[in-house]
């Protein structure tokens, strides 16, 4: 049954690719007839697209989405609709091929910042961001994670043109996670810094501002796992400066007794603090992977073995 309808609607595709090329063939001689023509042919390659969609052929409904698209920006210099028509494209080509995707929505992107449809445009970046970030497990995972940090990083400063401030935050975040965790050799600095300012950014909201707390840790273990037990410490103080409650919480404790086993190469006590965290608030992949590399920092310059095992793929820590 599924076979029959997928036939019958590449059919039926096929039928409205052949009007739209002999719609293109047709001469015409007044500008008005003209324009027809053209609107007719993006309508056709549309239903087309549409057919082609339906019976499960990704790849040639995407063609023909961007056939549309061209006709609708380049013959009828209507953006909107050559806008559309590539989403619409990206969309199947997303299903079937991550690189065709990226393209046309970066094409998308472009016209929607020529014509200030910025927070349309803010949109687009972030799915490419996110179809970049899901091609990291496959080939050439640092390039698909260099190339997702910037796609996030346009996406955020598009967002904050349009004062989407949540939005933008969201995106800065990614960037920070991928910066530490996916990039090879990681940003660690960048990241931290990124990690401040949304915790900073935070604190001016009465809504937002126990979320700082956060922010803060995920900064601090930048700082570790780059093995900088002085920008750690600088750090923990201002974010203790800056968040009267940060001291005496569960996050600043934890936090001050990380740094201070980086600073007196105390690997036990890592463990420990870590242990007693993780027992409370289940440490996630990605901190878990901060911690190791804090912990291998520990280990190097203090030549201390003893550690538990952590593991890096987030799953399990065993810090027993």
């Amino acid at each position: 049954m599924a076979a029959n309808i997928a036939k019958s609607q590449k059919l039926k595709a096929e039928v409205f690719l052949n009007e739209a090329n002999s719609t293109l063939s047709k001469r015409t001689w007044f500008a008005s007839s003209t324009e027809r023509k053209y609107e007719d042919a993006a309508e056709s390659y549309d239903k087309a697209a549409n057919a082609y969609k339906i019976g499960g052929f990704h790849q040639e409904a995407g063609d023909a989405y961007q056939k549309a698209a061209d006709i609708h920006n380049t013959q009828l210099k209507n953006i909107g609709e050559a806008c559309k028509a590539l989403s619409n494209a990206g969309s199947c080509y997303s299903k079937v091929s991550p690189t065709d995707a990226i393209t046309v929505y970066r094409g998308a992107i472009t016209l929607l910042c020529d014509t200030s449809r910025l927070t349309q445009a803010a949109k687009l970046a972030k799915q490419v961001a996110e179809i970049l970030e899901k091609e990291i497990e496959n080939n050439e995972p640092n390039e698909a994670a260099r190339l997702a940090v910037d796609s996030y990083e346009q996406a955020a400063e598009l967002f904050t043109l349009e004062d989407a401030k949540s939005q933008a935050s969201s995106c800065m975040a990614k960037v920070a996670e991928l910066s530490a965790a996916a990039l090879d050799p990681p940003d660690l600095i960048k990241a931290a810094q990124i990690y401040e300012d949304l915790g900073k950014g935070c604190l001016d909201s009465n809504l937002l501002k126990y979320n700082a707390k956060g922010y803060f840790v995920q900064a601090i273990l930048c700082h570790l796992a780059n093995g900088d037990a002085v920008a750690s410490s600088q750090a923990l103080s201002r974010y203790m400066n800056m968040d009267f409650t940060f001291p005496d919480s569960r996050e600043g404790k934890f936090c001050s007794s990380l740094v201070e086993c980086l600073e007196n190469y105390d690997t036990e006590g890592f463990a420990t603090a870590c242990f007693e965290f993780d027992r409370i608030s289940k440490l996630d992949g990605w901190k878990t992977t901060l911690l190791v590399k804090a912990k291998r920092c520990i280990e190097n310059e203090g030549d201390m073995g003893g550690l538990g095992n952590m593991e890096e793929n987030g799953e399990d820590v065993d810090l027993t």
